[in-house]
């Protein structure tokens, strides 16, 4: 495996069924620490600086179906002793799913029972805007800090938000009649990837114009039936060299060059794989959320190197 871009070489995970945090050395994958939350963590961010994590408490329900015990806060965790010190309560907004950090440092949050993406002070711990989406199924983030941008994807709506995060206004709203998952940009951040809901492809978004230029079927995973959850998220190699995007229903992934998007190869993992981590251009993490195991995957040689046992249902890892 390539060596770490972290300081410390550790993973911090969060495990949504099991509602903990672990902590693992990056390395060995030996567990550290672990940390109860309320139910039911999601996604993982790190501060600018790196000595933060923070976690959104989803709630107990899932998407689409958590109104009986929505969450309400994020929870504030110092890397350093991997202790929880604390939360940002976004009230009166529920469900806190995707984040992102904006290049002021402001933390950004979707809040989709509530419609809304909130702002939030990380230093007052307060919330400090809030832009309706106009949907109820904003889910994922990311944000193109050069260019003051947020993107969010919607999984029941037909368009993917782009919201001003100078001005806190919701900018545009790009057509996506398919219905949209998981969303990354390229690391010069002139394209934006966004999987479709259905049918099988993603689409190629040119983030000068906000514009979709291109659609790459996804050729290599077996057809989604209706019913079952395609759940695809998708991120790019920090080199710029590949996309990965994670099939849940089938239990793989696919990797494709930047170069030609539609010469995609198809890895299997295990079962329910959801978030896609890199620790650095040619090493990344998997997790298998169905499974409660992370793979380890060689990105240039298309192979998986290892796999490791976490708690239940890891949804999100980040590299510290």
């Amino acid at each position: 495996m390539a060596s770490m871009a972290a300081t410390r070489g550790e993973l911090i995970v969060v495990n949504k069924l099991a509602g903990l945090v672990q902590f693992f050395d990056a390395r060995s994958h030996e567990k550290l620490a672990e940390l109860e939350m309320a139910k039911f963590p999601h996604e993982v961010v790190l501060s600018p600086d790196r000595s933060t994590a923070y976690v959104s408490i989803y709630g107990q329900g899932v998407f689409s179906k958590n109104s009986e015990a929505p969450g309400r806060e994020v929870a504030v965790i110092d890397l350093a002793s991997r202790k929880q010190t604390g939360s940002i309560d976004v009230s009166p907004y529920r469900a806190p799913h995707g984040m992102a950090f904006d290049g002021q440092g402001v933390l950004w949050v979707s809040c989709d029972i509530s419609g809304v993406i909130v702002a939030l002070d990380i230093h007052k711990r307060e919330v400090i805007a809030v832009v309706s989406t106009g949907s109820f199924g904003t889910h994922w983030l990311v944000v193109l800090a050069s260019r003051n941008k947020l993107y969010a994807t919607n999984k029941h709506y037909d368009f993917v938000a782009v919201i001003d995060t100078e001005a806190r206004v919701l900018l545009k709203k790009i057509p996506f009649p398919q219905g949209s998952e998981g969303l990354a940009l390229s690391p010069d951040g002139s394209r934006l990837f966004v999987m479709a809901q259905r049918p099988q492809q993603f689409q190629v978004i040119d983030t000068n114009t906000d514009r979709v230029i291109d659609s790459i079927p996804l050729t290599v995973f077996a057809a989604t039936p209706e019913g079952r959850n395609p759940q695809k998220r998708v991120q790019v190699s920090p080199d710029g060299s590949d996309l990965l995007i994670t099939s849940f229903d089938t239990g793989e992934i696919a990797i494709a060059p930047l170069s030609d998007l539609r010469a995609q190869t198809r890895l299997a993992v295990e079962k329910g794989p959801m978030g896609i981590t890199f620790a650095d251009a040619g090493t990344a993490y998997v997790m298998n959320h169905d499974q409660g195991t992370i793979s380890v995957v060689d990105v240039p040689a298309r192979r998986v190197l290892q796999t490791f046992a976490t708690a239940r249902g890891p949804e999100t890892l980040a590299v510290f």
